[in-house]
């Protein structure tokens, strides 16, 4: 049977050093994490970075064009149509609300990603694998990992304001690995919604579950990052092939 967690007690850390040690030290921060597992307030901060970087953006004329212009992009790629001028009024006339909506969206999508993912790596690791772990201390590895994301967020957005283009995997995409790739093509957007934050997500919480259930960290960073591959080309491939079949 995997034991979980470490042997001997470790000191509390603060919400802001736990943030930083994701990023600069994350090992170690992990280890006084699963310690002392509180993942809730890490989950607001992240939520509350990441909704006001797609939000605040979108409050000015230059983000709130950029980020219409990439979801009407991103219906025509998803439908395989282009989209009609009282489509287009439409968006035009809601994106207006835009910014408010992607910060509530991130409040409550954000905490419920959380808790699937959470449930998903619980019961693979305990269930199947024999941990011994509780729900608290892989929703707190979950919810820190996720600090990566919200730095990629805070980092990017500004970038795509000022290139006048918004993605959702923001502009350090592995779509520009291939500008060779038709725009629009499965490729091209499965490609194009691989951030390098978002790897980088999934090797933290690969770090995370490595020291919580006490197991090597390369098998888990590689069925984990399978696992989002496989979730992205479902979602940028094999979703618009059936939407459009």
């Amino acid at each position: 049977m995997t034991e979980s967690g470490p042997s001997s007690p470790a000191p509390q850390m603060g919400l802001l050093a736990r943030a930083i040690g994701v990023i600069t030290a994350p090992r170690a921060t992990f280890e006084r994490i699963v310690a002392d597992p509180r993942p809730f307030g890490i989950l607001f901060v992240v939520a509350l970075v990441i909704g006001l970087a797609s939000g605040l953006p979108q409050m000015t004329e230059a983000g709130r064009q950029a980020a219409l212009d990439a979801q009407i992009r991103q219906t025509e790629q998803f439908t395989g149509q282009p989209v009609g001028p009282e489509q287009v009024a439409r968006l035009e006339q809601m994106s207006q609300y835009n910014a408010y909506i992607a910060i509530i969206a991130t409040f409550v999508m954000l905490p419920v990603i959380s808790l699937l993912l959470t449930a998903v790596y619980w019961a693979l690791f305990n269930a199947i694998l024999g941990g011994t772990a509780s729900f608290k201390h892989v929703l707190a590895v979950v919810t820190h990992a996720q600090v990566i994301g919200a730095l990629g967020a805070v980092i990017g957005v500004p970038i795509q304001i000022m290139q006048g283009t918004m993605t959702t995997a923001g502009p350090f995409n592995l779509g520009a690995l291939a500008p060779m790739l038709e725009e629009g093509s499965g490729l091209a957007n499965f490609l194009g919604s691989i951030s390098v934050f978002s790897i980088w997500g999934v090797f933290v919480t690969a770090i995370g579950l490595a020291v919580l259930y006490r197991r090597k960290t390369a098998p888990i960073f590689i069925t984990l990052l399978a696992l989002f591959l496989a979730i992205l080309a479902f979602f940028t491939v094999g979703l618009p092939g059936l939407f459009r079949g």
